[in-house]
């Protein structure tokens, strides 16, 4: 903003940031000195001037590069749009949507300059922790300049650890400020409050530039180099460029956030969430049943109606800031109705990666070609593209996330219970059921999806059946990208005389011509709709529910909706209608728009409520935001406006898709050695399996051990959680997992076998292993030679003491069985040498923490274990290994650290784990273009510039360059070796060339 330039103190800041209202999402905060003016040198509000003239005249920017500045007293100076991307690192500034919180100390805090200390750095710490308290970031969400660029910046004599040790401790402590809301503000007693005025008038100061105005991705603030090797801002390090936005908006406040609670259930791939900005736990989920929804009927009853219920999903390509601000605008029209909402947010992260498939499609195959021409010829590309960088994988993750959510009775996947997995929406089932018992017939229950959330409703509702409540009396679907043998055999067979279940059932979806006008994103010019039909499913031209001509050409559907003139089961209201408003109008044109439609909305509550349409009811109104309308694509799915995203890569092979259908999809113990903790996730019964691309498969094993006889742990099972979750982002199908007393010596090395030997050319497995690692003397002789006594390295199962630890040469003897084309990565959270060829760990780290909470995972093998292995290793046969080395490592192993270094756990979760698994889901789309030593690098920032342990990545050179969790490079030619679009598509380029050349240009 231009001068003049508001000064606040810290409380002043602290009810400010609480006042403010935020349209993007903060989700990190950076931190940088001026370097000059240093603090001598410091002039109050002309250096903020003077620097804001440098930023907007010579650099041309829209306004100052930080949002914030800290002066020498501990000041606070006012500065860029709080909604607006900063100028603060090369690649790293975000975008409209989401990004950092940037602000700069006045000072040169490079050794020997500027002292960082008093009211300036008690400031600093304290700004810090607000902003991350503010937008539920933990205080690693810390930046320093120097993490992401070449400088120096915030100074050399500033050390990352020591700042972020101080951030925690403000977290830790109880709330210091207790900011105003704006009603305190206006109120009577606070009318001529200065402080009041002085945020009122900070909040019109930040609004003199628009947040709309963009700078150069590679705009950067500092421009010394002092102690450091300038970079080239447009030569990222490979895999940098990606936008640290997310696409994530801003999330409600804690008040709004505690008025949801009675009516949110909150998961992440189908678990009840523990994490984001909204988390619901199981007395949570109890609360809403034993509290909110008991007064409520108590309510009804008062009025002498029914308790009407209505379940509703949002679509599943909406990340949990969308789907909160969703339920936030329609849950009081719910109640405003006497309709009591339950709300299922279930997120996937499938916004994310969606929007950079299409961008990079955009970025990369349109480069160079008149937009008025490729518009004409486009989307067949598109398709393509999509399909050739695994959009079906996103799209299966999606699907599995719906069906995980109702998943009964799973084995192996639990916590530190007994083991045992339950969906979160099943639980929710349970609750609904036992409600419903006692309360008979003065409750009715309702459900409405949008989207893909017909899918999750696809197995929801029939759980809720199958637990004996119900019938649902109404089922309304809005533009459903449900498959229509998924919906023939889910929720059709609930529909019609002599099927109780579903009494009235509504679809509403758009004619064919509206489908084909609409677009996604103003790339695919089509809706979402299509590009699932021909790209997202893993058979071209999968039939959905939404799609007119798909409908029209199924005979049930047709008998089912009346198409054929007679009498319908269910309603079927075409958009638009010429009416506005009534039991069957909806006037939506784009595919995201339907749940906030005033005509859909307010139909579906008429059909609920049993009103005419001359009956008066509260009518919906549209959200605010008007970009819904214009562009709905970009609202449901969050999508980013400026990703930034390497070249798309070669078509990779493609792995087999998950079954979507037959409510006997469950994680089974698959038996044998002692395993039956064990589970895999197989899709149910009934489940048709499309041929698969390349015959790829992504296949895991994951293995976490906290309940240690002796030295037990604390992060393990929150570590296997954190991988499953991923993986299934990632598109693995199967995924075994072993805890606690499960994981044995030979359950670990059985289902270790099995994933090995039943994999084929082009799968890709992984093995992950969260638990005690320790070395022992070397008995078989191939660890050393000479005099000099070697170790083995080894982890330690659960039944370690009775001396069965598996040792590197027993997985080697596993690792030697592996089918050629096979990719096997693992991720080995324990300690780890660096010498080793195999899995191994480091000599022996003291155990010495520096928190309470912080564990190291290693055991020191005393004679005790050591007499307890020679005596195990007596009667085991010992087979010979093939060779290893580097060279002819088969594997690609990442360990969570150096063998000089401790592998450490700390707030109940492993350090490599955390940081591995956050890089992976930013990633999500985008593993084709990050090789195996692009990641390691990328953990290893992660862990800042002074770590105490470094993960390693070990394995040949070759490994090293290929795309991580991709395909073996021998498998992977034969699709590389192929045009890197189909023979029908490779015709529309052609074409397209032959037009531009015949034409020219289009003018």
């Amino acid at each position: 903003m231009p001068a003049p330039f508001k000064r606040l103190t810290l409380d002043q800041f602290a009810n400010l940031l609480n006042r403010y209202q935020f349209t993007r999402k903060i989700n990190a905060v950076h931190m940088h000195h001026t370097w000059r003016p240093n603090h001598s040198q410091f002039r109050g509000h002309e250096s903020i001037v003077g620097m804001w003239t440098y930023h907007t005249q010579t650099n041309k920017w829209s306004d100052i590069a930080q949002h914030i500045t800290i002066d020498p007293q501990g000041y606070i100076w006012l500065g860029r749009n709080w909604n607006a991307a900063p100028a603060s690192a090369s690649g790293q500034n975000g975008d409209s949507h989401a990004g950092p919180f940037m602000f700069e100390m006045i000072g040169d805090f490079d050794k020997g300059c500027d002292p960082f200390d008093g009211p300036q750095r008690n400031t600093v710490i304290k700004v810090i922790a607000l902003v991350q308290k503010r937008f539920g970031l933990a205080p690693g969400s810390l930046m320093f300049h120097n993490m992401m660029s070449g400088k120096s910046c915030p100074g050399s004599s500033i050390d990352y650890r020591e700042i972020l040790a101080e951030v925690q401790r403000v977290h830790d402590q109880p709330e210091q400020w207790e900011p105003r809301s704006r009603s305190a503000i206006f109120a009577d007693e606070a009318i001529d409050d200065p402080d009041a005025r002085t945020i009122d008038e900070a909040v019109e100061d930040l609004g003199r530039v628009s947040a709309s105005q963009r700078d150069p991705e590679n705009a950067e603030a500092c421009v010394h180099t002092r102690g450091a090797v300038d970079v080239d801002a447009g030569a990222l390090p490979a895999g940098r460029a990606i936008d640290l936005g997310a696409a994530r908006r801003a999330g409600p406040t804690p008040a709004q956030l505690a008025a949801l609670r009675p009516h949110l259930v909150n998961l992440t791939m189908g678990e009840l969430s523990d994490e984001g900005e909204y988390k619901t736990s199981k007395g949570d989920v109890d609360a809403i049943f034993g509290e909110h929804l008991e007064a409520a009927f108590r309510r009804a009853q008062a009025l002498e109606l029914p308790l009407r219920i209505v379940v509703q999903a949002h679509g599943g390509l909406v990340n949990e800031a969308a789907g909160l601000a969703i339920a936030q605008k329609s849950v009081d029209w719910w109640m405003a109705n006497n309709i009591y909402p339950l709300y299922f947010v279930w997120e996937t992260g499938a916004f994310e990666t969606i929007g950079q498939l299409l961008r990079r499609v955009r970025d990369g195959a349109t480069r160079g070609v008149p937009r008025d021409v490729f518009d004409l010829l486009t989307d067949p590309l598109v398709e393509e593209a999509v399909r050739a960088l695994q959009g079906q994988h996103v799209w299966g993750a999606m699907k599995l996330s719906a069906q995980r959510a109702s998943a009964l009775d799973v084995i192996g996947n639990g916590g530190e219970g007994d083991g045992r997995f339950q969906g979160g929406a099943c639980y929710v089932a349970q609750k609904l059921r036992d409600f419903c018992r006692l309360h008979r017939e003065g409750v009715e229950l309702h459900a409405v999806g949008h989207s893909a959330g017909a899918i999750f409703q696809a197995y929801f509702i029939p759980r809720v059946l199958q637990f004996g409540a119900g019938p649902f009396q109404s089922v309304h679907l809005m533009a459903p990208a449900i498959r229509t043998d998924l919906f023939k055999a889910t929720l059709a067979r609930f529909v019609g005389p002599g099927k109780p279940g579903i009494e009235q059932m509504a679809m509403y979806t758009m004619r064919k011509d509206y489908e084909l006008d609409d677009n996604c994103a103003g790339i695919y010019r089509k809706s979402l709709l299509y590009l699932i039909h021909h790209a997202l499913e893993p058979q071209r031209r999968t039939p959905l529910l939404g799609l007119e001509e798909n409908l029209r050409a199924d005979r049930e559907l047709i008998a089912l909706f009346g198409l054929d003139g007679k009498p319908p089961l269910a309603d079927v209201v075409w958009s638009k209608t010429a009416a506005e408003q009534g039991r069957s109008a909806s006037r939506s044109s784009t595919h995201g728009g339907f749940d906030d439609d005033l005509a859909t909305m307010g139909s579906i509550a008429r059909r609920i409520l049993a009103r005419s349409d001359a009956d008066r009811i509260v009518e919906y109104r549209p959200g605010a935001d008007s970009s819904r309308g214009a562009d709905a694509w970009n609202v449901e799915v969050a999508l980013p406006t400026d990703i930034l995203l390497r070249p798309a890569p070669a078509p990779l092979a493609a792995g087999g898709f998950m079954g979507e259908y037959g409510m006997g999809g469950r994680y089974q113990s698959n038996g044998g050695n002692g395993n039956g903790g064990a589970g895999y996730y197989h899709p149910g019964g009934g489940v048709l399996h499309a041929p698969e691309i390349g015959g790829g498969r992504r296949r895991a094993l994951c293995v976490g051990i906290n309940r240690y006889p002796t030295y037990p742990l604390t992060g393990c099972l929150a570590d296997v959680e954190a991988w499953t979750r991923i993986l299934g982002r990632l598109g693995f199908e199967d995924i075994a997992t072993l805890l606690n007393e499960h994981a044995t010596h030979d359950a670990i090395l059985e289902q270790l076998r099995q994933l090995v030997q039943a994999s084929r050319p082009g799968d890709v497995i992984v093995f992950q292993y969260a638990g005690h690692g320790t070395t022992v003397t070397d008995l078989g002789g191939d660890e050393g030679g000479g005099d000099t006594p070697a170790d083995d390295e080894a982890i330690c199962p659960v039944d370690y003491e009775t001396g069965a630890l598996i040792l590197d040469d027993d997985i080697g003897r596993i690792v030697d069985l592996l089918p050629e084309g096979v990719n096997l990565t693992c991720f080995m959270d324990c300690c780890h040498s660096g010498t080793a060829s195999r899995f191994g760990v480091g000599k022996n780290p003291s155990n010495t923490a520096h928190d309470p909470g912080d564990r190291v995972r290693f055991i020191v093998a005393g004679p005790e274990l050591q007499n307890a292995h020679r005596r195990y290793r007596a009667g085991v046969p010992q087979g010979r290994t093939l060779p290893r080395g580097p060279a002819r490592m088969r594997e690609v192993l990442f360990a969570a650290c150096l063998s000089s270094e401790k592998a450490w756990e700390s707030r109940g979760q492993g350090e490599f784990t955390v940081r591995a698994t956050g890089v992976l889901g930013r990633m999500a789309g985008s593993l084709g273009s990050i090789s195996n030593a692009d990641f390691a690098r990328l953990v290893i920032q992660e862990f800042g510039p002074s770590p105490r342990q470094q993960p390693r990545l070990y394995s040949s050179e070759a490994a090293a360059a290929l795309g991580l969790l991709a395909p073996l490079q021998a498998h992977a030619a034969a699709a590389a070796s192929r045009p890197a679009w189909s023979g029908e598509a490779q015709l529309l380029i052609q074409g397209m060339q032959q037009l531009l050349q015949q034409y020219g240009p289009p003018h």
